[in-house]
């Protein structure tokens, strides 16, 4: 959650200080950071930083969690460079100026393709940055950025002109169904600046007419980077054996001037100074397609300057930074831009060429869950890169993964030695340290043991529908919970999504794999949407272009249940950013309040009906039940026949909830905190732990798991003493990310607490500790109120 405004006040105070401490010299350090290597279901975007600020080049889906995970310290950042206007570079903007914004950052400037100051306009209603100031320009080739670090200069690489194909189809862009403009202010029940929820015949506003003007990108940005001179170190032990004296004279020969000894002697700067350094150079390169590719020969020698043919060898660039595709870079013209550099430039690589994500705490963790049941939480499917034996094409692309350094200043190369990998030996050792684990463990395989048939894979294969938790955590993705999505596979052929927060696509392929994630992205006919805060619906875009890109003009309409309000944001993304209005059908989640969805295509999924209802949260929030057609044997729960899953969405405790939930097989209920918080949920309109528990109980759901929990519950939510005395009831389970749960699994949920109670016992004495200072607090509060209302009156 947003940072108190005090905070944030004093956060940009202190950073105006140091600002102005800092000298205009060009910076000794200067390093670029990988952040996101570009690897299937990864952002690409790398972080320069120096000693005075920081830049970022490219914020793809993805990027604040990388950035959180890693430590990537985003208080000095004021400047985002964009290679292009497209999802996969800009899907992680929302996300990352959120978190600057809690940080105290007052401004941030984007650069890049025209068209980026339009992504926060468009999403204004569900991305409140109300502290923090967003500008952005349009550039062209030929101008300059320039600050007291380097002098940027920015290429725009032109498409060639649009295909007959692509004019054809035109007339249906611009006649589309108009959207419905949404004025809803989602986050004003958090203000308590207006009642709960506005009155539906206001909030839901007629359709009105809009000037939709269609823009697709026609361009794309690069951008060569020289750092300002500096002058070379000064050599102290030089100076005392020609008799400088320590004061002013230093200082004068360390900025480059001469100076006269008192005894007459005139000292040179340059001989007690290193050679000065005239500024090394780096780019960053971005073709997305063959289509750019005339453009940018075209402008070869804008490049040529700081290639081979260099006047000057310090003019040659020492990194070239690619987010291009693989098989663009293959191409044969690509491949004559990159010879034409200098043998010593190195080329950064930032694309399908890696294969290990970064996310290290997520592996970390399923490495632990593994040892409690390895087909509840399997391996992530994901390796370490391969630098050994490189493909015989690409021996000059140089891999990475988060955290591989690129020492520009000084010059010291490549830096592995932080850099993100799979450790899993480490991971499993860490559990030998634990002091009560090995006995947990042992008592819960026992326990397991006697559920054998659900230890049959063959049999598990053939189970429907099964749950896969992509996103169990909620606001904002930390290291071990992303933001919320579900995905129920319905069949072998089919499956549907329950929300779909940012990163979703990215679980997607680390849980499954390149080739499964494929059939699983082929497989998702349906995507949920529960209501329209940022955490529940900004993957939808990333999922949209992952199945286009994969099934090609033949992707099959995605059907997209969602809030009407939903149509506003995705049609102007439609019309100001990348065409996606084909790629799915719009059915609003209040037509199904009185007519749930019943069709053709539901049946082919496996799925009879669904229906939804209002829940209490921000306006426009929905819970849905589904009926799913039971396949294969389900020996532990001798379920046959239908099977009714509910899931809550966000709401507090409800009524019409309950109602529609009524004798479902599973209800999917959102625990945000704990009951010692219940004041914090009510505000925030979320539940806790106990009411979801109630609601579960009250709706007679034989199962019920809890899922989208606060991130200060990063591994398990906390329970009240007496319920981690008790564990959890036979009927319950506690959802995690990356987490299979088949209906032969829900039995056996409920006996894995007191093994993760063992496994996270650190984070468990973290919690009960922060639980006693905030009795102790609560107990002073009391106190100073009652000798208050007590004491005589003057």
């Amino acid at each position: 959650m947003p940072l108190d405004p005090k905070h944030i006040a004093e956060a940009q105070k202190q950073r105006l200080k140091l600002k102005q401490k800092v000298s205009k010299v060009s910076p000794g350090i200067v390093n670029l950071q990988v952040l996101g290597c570009g690897a299937p279901g990864t952002p690409a975007s790398v972080y320069l930083f120096t000693d005075q600020t920081r830049y970022l080049f490219n914020c793809g889906e993805g990027t604040q969690r990388l950035a959180y995970e890693h430590k990537t310290k985003l208080s000095c950042l004021e400047n985002i460079f964009m290679t292009r206007t497209n999802w996969e570079r800009i899907g992680g903007l929302p996300g990352i100026c959120l978190t600057m914004q809690d940080v105290g950052v007052p401004a941030v400037s984007l650069h890049g393709p025209p068209g980026l100051d339009e992504l926060f306009k468009a999403m204004r209603r569900f991305v409140i940055l109300k502290d923090m100031k967003v500008e952005a320009s349009e550039y062209a080739t030929g101008d300059v950025y320039e600050d007291h670090v380097m002098t940027l200069r920015y290429v725009v690489i032109n498409r060639q002109p649009a295909s007959a194909t692509r004019e054809a189809g035109s007339d249906e862009d611009q006649n589309q169904d108009e959207a419905t403009v949404d004025d809803t202010d989602y986050y004003a029940y958090e203000r308590k600046r207006e009642t709960l929820q506005k009155p539906q015949s206001e909030a839901a506003k007629t359709v009105q007419s809009t000037n939709w003007t269609k823009r697709e990108e026609s361009s794309v940005m690069a951008y060569i980077c020289k750092l300002k001179p500096r002058h070379g170190q000064l050599s102290l032990e030089q100076c005392v054996e020609l008799g400088v004296p320590p004061g002013p004279l230093l200082g004068q020969l360390k900025n480059g001037n001469d100076v006269t000894l008192p005894d007459g002697r005139v000292v040179r700067s340059c001989e007690v100074r290193a050679p000065d350094d005239p500024g090394p150079v780096f780019m960053f390169i971005d073709i997305p397609s063959r289509e750019y590719m005339d453009d940018f020969v075209a402008k070869a020698e804008l490049f040529e300057k700081y290639q081979q043919t260099a006047v000057e060898e310090s003019d040659q660039a020492i990194f070239v930074v690619h987010f291009s595709p693989l098989d663009v870079m293959r191409c044969d013209e690509y491949r004559q831009f990159m010879d034409r550099f200098s043998a010593s430039t190195r080329h950064i690589a930032l694309n399908e060429v890696n294969s290990f994500s970064g996310y290290i705490a997520a592996h970390r963790i399923q490495y632990h869950l593994n040892q409690l049941d390895g087909q509840i939480f399997p391996l992530l499917r994901e390796e370490n890169n391969q630098y050994a034996d490189p493909p015989a094409n690409d021996t000059d692309l140089v891999r990475s993964s988060s955290l591989s350094y690129m020492h520009i200043r000084p010059p010291k190369g490549i830096d592995r030695t932080l850099e993100a990998s799979l450790n899993p030996q480490e991971y499993l050792n860490e559990l030998e340290l634990l002091p009560d684990f090995k006995e947990a463990l042992a008592e819960l395989k026992q326990q397991l043991a006697q559920h054998t048939v659900r230890r049959s894979a063959a049999v598990r294969a053939e189970q429907f529908p099964r749950l896969i938790f992509l996103g169990t955590g909620s606001s904002i993705p930390n290291k071990t919970r992303n933001v919320s999505a579900i995905l129920i596979l319905t069949s072998k052929q089919s499956s549907i999504l329950l929300d779909c927060g940012e990163g979703t696509v990215g679980q997607i392929w680390r849980v499954f794999g390149k080739e499964q994630a494929e059939e699983i992205l082929r497989s998702i006919k349906m995507v949920y949407i529960s209501h329209l805060h940022a955490d529940h619906h900004l993957g939808l875009i990333g999922l949209l272009q992952a199945r286009k890109k994969l099934l090609g003009d033949n992707c099959e309409r995605l059907t997209l249940v969602a809030p009407e309000q939903i149509s506003y944001w995705l049609r102007l993304y439609d019309c100001r950013f990348e065409t996606i209005h084909r790629d799915y059908v719009l059915v609003k989640n209040a037509d199904l309040l009185e007519n749930p969805l019943q069709d053709e295509k539901l049946l082919a999924m496996g799925i009879k009906e669904i229906a939804t209802c209002r829940v209490r949260h921000c306006p426009h929030s929905f819970g849905v039940a589904l009926k799913v057609a039971s396949l294969g044997t389900h020996p532990e729960t001798n379920i046959e026949g239908d099977v009714k899953i509910t899931y809550s969405g966000d709401t507090m405790p409800c009524e019409s909830l309950i109602e529609l939930g009524r004798d479902s097989t599973v209800l999917i209920h959102e625990a945000t905190m704990e009951d010692e918080l219940s004041a914090e949920a009510r505000i925030k309109m979320h539940s806790t732990l106990s009411q979801a528990i109630e609601q579960g109980r009250k709706m007679n759901a034989r199962y019920t798991l809890l899922t989208h929990f606060s991130q200060r519950y990063a591994k398990i939510p906390r329970l009240r003493p007496e319920q981690q005395q008790a564990g959890l009831g036979t009927d319950l389970g506690i959802a995690f990310d990356n987490m299979e749960v088949t209906l032969d699994d829900l039995p056996t949920l409920c006996k894995f607490y007191p093994a993760l109670k063992a496994m996270f016992i650190s984070h468990f004495e973290e919690m009960e500790q922060k639980a006693i200072k905030r009795g102790n607090k609560k107990l002073r509060l009391e106190t100073a109120t009652r000798s208050k209302e007590c004491s005589p009156t003057r």
